[in-house]
């Protein structure tokens, strides 16, 4: 009896492996990347950063290869950002004020584990259109944990603790720039 369960449970851990190495690789998606509302720094008119800023550039980024690791691809973090600042009320949605250049500097991610922590780290500069001084010039870095939990096959796990890294990184950025008062900023 004990040996019949023994080898259930061999063969369940080896089913796992298996679908475990034959699961393919696939880049984060922009829905996950994107920051939710950021409901302590909610944007008014009088913002200098109210429905004013356009990404302007995004670099970076790796397309994922279905046999290697999950990546974040420039695109990607890109269409993740402009979701992001729509959502907080600062996406341009005419001539914009201010430029937003973003550069995925490092994703530091784990070769295995069961729960998988991603670092991201995100260089953002934000300068008028009229190419004056940076306004915002830093870079953000944030980890972001999936648990074995979260997803059982870890390329899968990998994925989300990518997006998670990214929205944590785009959700601080956000945060800073709507708390940032700017002197001689141009108003609404």
């Amino acid at each position: 009896m004990i040996a019949q369960g023994l080898r259930a449970f061999k063969m369940v851990g080896l089913l796992a492996v298996v679908a475990s190495v034959a699961a393919c690789a696939s880049g984060a998606r922009p829905g996950a990347m994107t920051a939710a509302l950021d409901t302590g720094h909610i944007l008014t008119a009088s913002s200098p950063f109210f429905m004013a800023v356009a990404v302007a550039d995004v670099g970076g980024g790796r397309d994922t290869n279905a046999l290697l690791a999950s990546q974040v691809s420039s695109g990607d973090f890109k269409t993740a950002l402009q979701q992001s600042l729509q959502v907080n009320t600062m996406l341009a949605t005419g001539a914009p004020k201010y430029d937003l250049r973003a550069t995925l500097e490092d994703l530091k991610q784990p070769l295995i584990g069961l729960s998988m922590t991603v670092t991201a780290s995100v260089h953002y500069v934000v300068q008028p259109v009229n190419y004056g001084p940076p306004v915002f010039d830093r870079t953000i870095t944030t980890p972001y944990t999936a648990a074995f939990g979260d997803a059982f096959v870890g390329v899968e796990r990998l994925r989300l603790a990518n997006e998670g890294a990214i929205r944590t990184n785009i959700s601080e950025f956000v945060g800073a720039l709507a708390a940032m008062p700017v002197a001689g900023a141009p108003r609404s």
